[in-house]
């Protein structure tokens, strides 16, 4: 599956960042998250992103996936951090 970034490019979607990204955010508020929690939550965004039956999609999209499988993982202070992060400048 490609992505479309937000400034226009494309690249290969890549579940290694997304995972990254989720960490940060853990790290962010100290909440420490195991492997077996990070491989659950990838789980479910690649099952949510596989559902969506596309070739293509955008990084809103990828985002709202991860926002909204933390939040339905019960990870709701991650999710809280993920997304200050990304609307952080």
């Amino acid at each position: 599956m490609d992505i479309i970034k937000k400034k226009g490019h494309k690249e290969e979607f890549n579940i290694s960042k997304v995972r990254q990204s989720i960490l940060n955010a853990s790290n962010e508020i100290n909440q420490t998250l195991s492997d077996s929690d990070l491989n659950v939550i990838e789980k479910e965004v690649l099952k949510k992103l596989t559902l969506l039956n596309r070739e293509i999609t955008s990084s809103y999209e990828v985002f709202s996936i991860v926002l909204y499988a933390l939040k339905e993982l019960g990870f709701n202070k991650v999710g809280d951090a993920y997304f200050k992060g990304s609307i952080e400048f």
